[in-house]
């Protein structure tokens, strides 16, 4: 994961501050999918920014670009480098986490 590795350039710098940003973001969202939340897209959009200005660094492209990358716990990101799109969602079945609402609203 990009976010345990200590930046050592200006531009892993930059997209680790908002990669850590979008994953607290991610992490304090009531939403199932955190694409839907307000505050998760505005910082993406800070990113597609950031990336569109510039290049992305080696290490963001090979953890995130046209592949699956992990941002956290049970959270992937995408980055489209053809379309300049960041996409991140939830990697746990649906029914895991139901399943994880049942036990906590039994309780």
């Amino acid at each position: 994961m990009i976010l345990t590795n200590t930046p050592s350039t200006d531009k892993q710098r930059t997209e680790h501050f908002h990669l850590v940003s979008i994953r607290f973001a991610c992490l304090l969202t009531t939403k199932q999918d955190p694409m839907d939340c307000e505050r998760v897209a505005l910082r993406v959009a800070k990113l597609e920014r950031q990336l569109m200005h510039s290049n992305p660094s080696q290490l963001f492209s090979s953890q995130f670009e046209s592949q699956a990358g992990e941002l956290g716990d049970n959270l992937a990101m995408r980055y489209n480098h053809h379309t300049g799109r960041i996409t991140i969602w939830r990697n746990t079945p649906l029914h895991q986490s139901g399943k994880v609402f049942q036990l906590r609203a039994n309780v």
